[in-house]
């Protein structure tokens, strides 16, 4: 296993265990283990957007509709993306707008305020 992959795992086991989860259904594991997960090399390298990804944000969208399931994604991703490069962290803030998803209510940033996600 490569040292970008462990990093990875270990990322996703702890979102999975400190983001509270309240009434939220979404996990950080099914957040960015199953709709973020293909956006993931694209955020490190750039280079081509993979369709996977946009599908998986509207995916990510269209299943997070209660506010608390918008905010724990939020969260999950806040935390992803907490200390990357400013090229990262461009490239995350860009999804949304690249894959043309309108209904995903917040920005892929380290400095959203995920409490404010309605």
């Amino acid at each position: 296993m490569s040292p970008a992959s462990v990093v990875l795992m270990l990322l996703i086991v702890a979102a999975a265990v400190t983001i509270p989860r309240g009434e939220a259904q979404l996990t950080c594991l099914e957040v960015v283990g199953g709709y973020f997960m293909a956006c993931l090399y694209f955020l490190n390298s750039g280079g081509f957007l993979p369709a996977e990804c946009c599908r998986g944000l509207r995916s990510l969208a269209e299943v997070a509709q209660a506010a608390i399931d918008r905010r724990s994604a939020c969260n999950c991703l806040k935390m992803l993306v907490q200390g990357a490069a400013e090229e990262v962290l461009r490239r995350a803030g860009l999804l949304p707008e690249t894959c043309q998803i309108s209904d995903l209510p917040f920005v892929i940033s380290p400095s959203t305020d995920c409490s404010m996600v309605i």
